[in-house]
């Protein structure tokens, strides 16, 4: 009988964190529409990582609607700061890149901005680990993200393994994506994000 109990524990937590999973990634999608995508995307997503930093480091049984919706309120305004200078950055960034292909043709200048292009996709993996766990005036949140990913290359290289390996499994199975797609590729990431975090911090402390 007590293997059958232990049995049926894990069978219960997994199908409870599985349950999680989905309604995490419905709220997502649906306050993502809710702000009309443009507006939605960004505090929606400050609200899924909010809510996966809690699990991780705080409570794993924080109620999931209203720290979510609470994160969004929080930080609707904030967050879609962030977003136009990500998009900001990103374009430039492109519109550079096609010009040197196209127009300027420079080896040296190609390298250069595909370096600056990878080291800023590098940064965006850490933004908002970083923005739903620490306060910090607001370019800090591109600044401490691009230090954090070159200082801990070990959980960088895990967060682009993890991205390479989801997008393949959302491109050839999308309906993962569609019914838990953001938390399955969030939650890994917090993960190595937290744990690069906790690294720098405890050498902080001594």
């Amino acid at each position: 009988m007590g293997q059958f109990n232990g049995t049926f524990r894990w069978v219960y937590l997994i199908g409870d964190w599985i349950f999680k999973f989905m309604f995490l990634h419905f709220l997502w999608m649906v306050f993502t529409l809710l702000g009309l995508g443009i507006f939605g995307i960004a505090p929606a997503t400050c609200g899924l990582f909010s809510v996966i930093e809690k699990w991780l480091s705080k409570d794993p049984d924080t109620p999931v609607f209203r720290s979510f919706l609470d994160t969004y309120k929080k930080e609707f305004l904030k967050s879609n700061a962030l977003s136009v200078v990500i998009i900001g950055i990103s374009a430039f960034l492109y519109v550079d890149f096609i010009i040197s292909k196209k127009m300027i043709q420079s080896f040296f200048l190609h390298i250069m901005l595909i370096i600056l292009i990878l080291l800023f996709a590098l940064t965006l993996l850490y933004i908002y680990p970083v923005f739903v766990r620490y306060n910090l005036k607001f370019f800090h949140y591109f600044k401490q993200p691009f230090l954090i990913a070159l200082a801990q290359p070990l959980e960088t290289f895990g967060m682009v393994f993890w991205v390479i390996f989801i997008l393949t499994i959302f491109f050839h199975i999308p309906i993962v994506f569609i019914f838990t797609g953001s938390t399955l590729f969030a939650y890994p990431i917090s993960w190595l994000a937290l744990h690069a975090f906790k690294k720098i911090e405890a050498k902080k402390a001594v």
